[in-house]
């Protein structure tokens, strides 16, 4: 047997408003078991709710992924079929990729081969312009070590002096920023720069090769020596063969160790021996840096470029020097107008300091003006007074 249920809504709600709320008693004549089997009921049909919610994700989810599953067989069956193919082409590329690597090879060894390559043409050449008339070279003898020449002097390529590239086109600014942020040129776009071939310096190395010299406290660091005798009509002939020597490029210490004179007034002849050191200016470089094979052509403007002085080091001093100016112009400029500035700041002030003068001296004659007018008006007065008094 239940017992009616009591309501707690309704004492609530009387409780809130002090308005009694009636309602019927009710009575609950469902046995527990009955009431239990319900609620086991709803429990069923909500787990069975849940169960098929999640069936329908775990399903939606594997059709998904099976279906990205399978494109991504079609993409690898895609991929397998087209292998094949590209091997074949790989394999018919094999042979150029192994022409290039050799060829990569051959400048590598044609680099470390030639990095001491030094310029005897223009050397002789050179010589033989500068030999007086009458003097004339009978024997001539070269020493010179490739260790020696690379230690002294390492070769730059003309490229690099001329600040060009393999295609020709101006690297000046990338060079300077190479070099500002200590990094390597940059690798041209037609061929990559081969590093010269290493050599361990000799003992002679820091100081050059061994050569006799007019000074041998300060001798001066030659990449080889140059052994001559010849003969000339006289001494001062020589000592016109060595003064032209000093002033080239190419040569260096011009000294001359014995002279011999033969024959009599008339036919005299003078037979000399000497040497005269080879400087680095004979260094080639070409072969330090062989993106220039593309276009042989680049490399012949790079050296006509050199030999007229247009180098990208003198570029750059140029480019510098404009910079400065300009930075001296704008410092004058703005110097000038910041003078000019005082100058109508301080021309201001004086207008201003002669105004307030001159309107203080206008106040100071207005008020001397006004006492000078009211001392007569005074007098007046007074006079007029001492009239009445008498009457």
């Amino acid at each position: 047997m239940t017992f009616p249920a009591i309501d707690s809504t309704r004492f609530d709600a009387a409780a809130r408003t002090g308005i009694p709320v009636l309602k019927l008693p009710s009575v609950n004549l469902l046995s527990p078991a009955t009431l239990q089997s319900i609620a086991v009921r709803r429990v069923r049909r909500r787990l069975v709710a849940a169960g098929l919610v999640a069936a329908v994700f775990v399903g939606g989810g594997w059709m998904v992924q099976n279906a990205r599953l399978g494109a991504a067989n079609q993409r690898l069956d895609n991929e397998k079929s087209a292998t094949a193919p590209l091997n074949q082409q790989l394999a018919a590329l094999a042979p150029i990729a192994q022409f290039y690597s050799e060829l990569d090879a051959r400048k590598t060894a044609a680099s470390q081969a030639m990095a001491a390559e030094v310029l005897f043409s223009s050397a002789l050449t050179d010589l033989k312009n500068r030999t007086p008339s009458g003097v004339t070279i009978t024997n001539l003898s070269v020493t010179l070590t490739p260790a020696t020449v690379t230690a002294v002097a390492p070769p730059v390529s003309p490229l690099t002096k001329a600040g060009i590239d393999g295609n020709g086109n101006d690297i000046t600014q990338s060079q300077a920023q190479a070099a500002a942020t200590g990094t390597a040129a940059s690798t041209t776009s037609t061929g990559s720069s081969t590093a010269p071939a290493s050599s361990t310096p000799t003992s002679t190395s820091s100081t050059g090769a061994s050569c006799a010299q007019p000074d041998p406290f300060s001798p001066a660091v030659v990449i080889g020596c140059i052994t001559l005798s010849g003969d000339a009509p006289s001494r001062a002939a020589v000592g016109q063969l060595i003064n032209n020597l000093k002033v080239s490029q190419l040569y260096a210490s011009p000294f001359i160790t014995t002279t011999t004179v033969s024959g009599a007034d008339g036919s005299q002849q003078v037979q000399f021996n000497g040497t005269v050191g080879l400087t680095s200016a004979a260094v080639s470089g070409r072969y330090a840096d062989l993106s220039w094979l593309a276009d042989p052509k680049v490399l012949s403007a790079a050296e006509a470029m050199i030999a007229a002085g247009d180098t990208a080091g003198n570029r750059l001093a140029k480019e510098t020097a404009a910079l400065q100016a300009l930075q001296a112009a704008q410092a004058a400029a703005a110097a000038k107008a910041q003078a000019a500035a005082a100058a109508a700041a301080q021309t201001a002030a004086e207008q201003a300091a002669a105004a307030q003068l001159a309107a203080a001296a206008g106040a100071a004659q207005t008020a001397a003006g006004g006492s000078a007018t009211s001392a007569p008006k005074a007098s007046t007065n007074s006079s007029t007074t001492t009239t009445t008094k008498g009457k």
